[in-house]
């Protein structure tokens, strides 16, 4: 019987968000031009952010949760500020 990892769903979907911002980079590069893509890649990248507090605030490593919070919120905020 095989036992789960208790952070492997959270992590799973860090690494989906992750591979997801790369392949909107690449098509936004494809583009060429500063559109959707990468405003949507962005928040992407921020979700990432996202999901790595949430395993670290799991582990009780509040200091780390914080900071990968804060670091996707200002992600998210100043990549809309400029797109927008």
């Amino acid at each position: 019987m095989l036992v789960k990892h208790p952070y492997e769903k959270l992590q799973r979907l860090q690494v989906l968000s992750m591979i997801l911002a790369l392949v909107l980079a690449i098509v936004a590069l494809a583009q060429q031009a500063f559109s959707w893509t990468v405003l949507a890649m962005f928040y992407m990248l921020a979700l990432s952010f996202m999901f790595e507090g949430m395993v670290e605030l799991q582990k009780r490593n509040t200091f780390h949760f914080i900071s990968q919070v804060i670091r996707a919120l200002l992600i998210a905020i100043f990549s809309t500020f400029l797109f927008f």
